[in-house]
């Protein structure tokens, strides 16, 4: 009796596994026909059961149905699971870690790549319609994958720093920079803007300092990382060292108006302004529709004339002709700077700054028919 009892648990061990065994086949032969439905409805039960769960050739037939599912046209076989591209990885690394013998290693390395590459299009795809979040995510899993198969794929880790800084997480951002740099990945683009967001975005002037000599010491004719050292200067009020960065910057890019305007700026700010009114002649002769470099050449003169009649109205009562001739000197200025303000105006009609300025201008120079015109364009713009 106890024969008989022993022998018949045995039967049913056989032949749970045999049940077990024929949903794995079943799961293939269907995966094999194209009937992804009725494959994945054989293979889950498979990866729970005990007899079935920790075989190498369970999780290879399920990452190659999951694998088909992700890459299928069909909306149905897609609609079976939103996230099989990540089932069919996971199961390819549990298969791995199975598969004592490397019976389906080659296969798996194939498939992991086939994974990753996908993930990278999804990637290209949420980048182009701005979901960089979603972008990030998918160019993580592809460096994921990729490392599984002993390949470091920089150029999906940067994709991922590059959309989380679109995406202003900068946090993150910083984190998967830091990776980059930590890995050796040379790339002047990662210590330009981690300083930037050092400099920009966190207000801490000695990291973006520190990431943009590190930079320049790699990269030392990278036009853009001089740029991103010019900025710091520019942020720390440096200007003679902005000054000499930009000089240097025209070397590579004469044409280049940005530089010739940062140059009038700073030459203005630091006291030159000769040298900042040909600066920004030069700004207007690239570009004759530039309307800041108009703006600025004609505030120049414009605050030339004002610091005159600040002093000329401390003078004293009495010396009027003193005072006539600062105030004599101030107008010319003042014609000066109109030419200017007016064409920046033409250019940029609705920019309240210039209208204002122009505004204190014919108020000084006594011209009543364009203040009148001015003041009507101001209360039109405010209301």
């Amino acid at each position: 009796m106890k024969k008989m009892i022993i022998l018949l648990i045995a039967a049913f061990i056989v032949t749970g596994l045999s049940a077990q065994n024929n949903k794995r086949t079943s799961a293939f032969n269907y995966f094999k026909n194209g009937k992804l439905d009725k494959a994945k409805e054989y293979i889950d039960p498979t990866i729970t059961h005990p007899k079935t769960m920790n075989v190498a050739k369970t999780w290879y037939y399920r990452g190659n149905i999951y694998l088909q599912i992700a890459r299928s046209d069909n909306p149905e076989y897609k609609a079976l699971d939103q996230n099989a591209l990540w089932v069919a990885y996971e199961s390819y690394k549990r298969c791995a870690e199975l598969d004592s013998r490397g019976e389906f290693k080659t296969d798996i390395h194939q498939n992991f790549r086939v994974i990753a590459s996908n993930y990278f299009n999804q990637g290209v795809a949420a980048y182009n319609a701005e979901d960089y979040s979603k972008a990030a995510e998918s160019f993580q899993n592809t460096f994921n994958v990729y490392q599984e198969i002993g390949v470091v794929d920089t150029l999906a880790l940067s994709n991922v720093a590059m959309a989380y800084d679109i995406a202003e997480e900068y946090d993150q951002a910083l984190e998967i920079y830091g990776q980059l740099i930590d890995i050796g990945y040379k790339n002047p683009m990662i210590y330009q803007s981690v300083s930037e967001i050092y400099l920009n975005r966190k207000n801490d002037t000695v990291a973006a300092e520190q990431y943009v000599i590190q930079g320049r010491e790699i990269f030392p004719d990278d036009y853009q990382l001089l740029i991103a050292e010019t900025n710091l200067f520019l942020a720390k009020g440096e200007n003679k060292k902005a000054v000499d960065n930009l000089l240097e910057a025209l070397e590579t890019d004469t044409e280049n108006k940005t530089i010739w305007f940062a140059l009038g700026t700073n030459y203005e700010n630091s006291g030159d302004p000769e040298s900042a009114e040909d600066a920004y002649l030069k700004c207007i002769d690239i570009d004759p529709a530039y309307a800041d470099a108009y703006y600025n050449m004609g505030a120049m003169y414009n605050n030339q004339a004002a610091e005159i009649l600040e002093i000329a109205c401390e003078l004293p009562w009495e010396a009027i002709d003193e005072y006539n001739v600062e105030k004599a000197k101030a107008d010319t200025l003042l014609q000066q700077a109109l030419p200017y303000l007016e064409k920046s105006d033409e250019l940029n009609p609705d920019n309240l700054g210039t209208l204002r300025t122009l505004k204190q201008i014919y108020t000084i120079l006594n011209n009543m028919e364009k203040l009148q015109e001015v003041n009507a364009r101001i209360k039109e713009l405010i209301e």
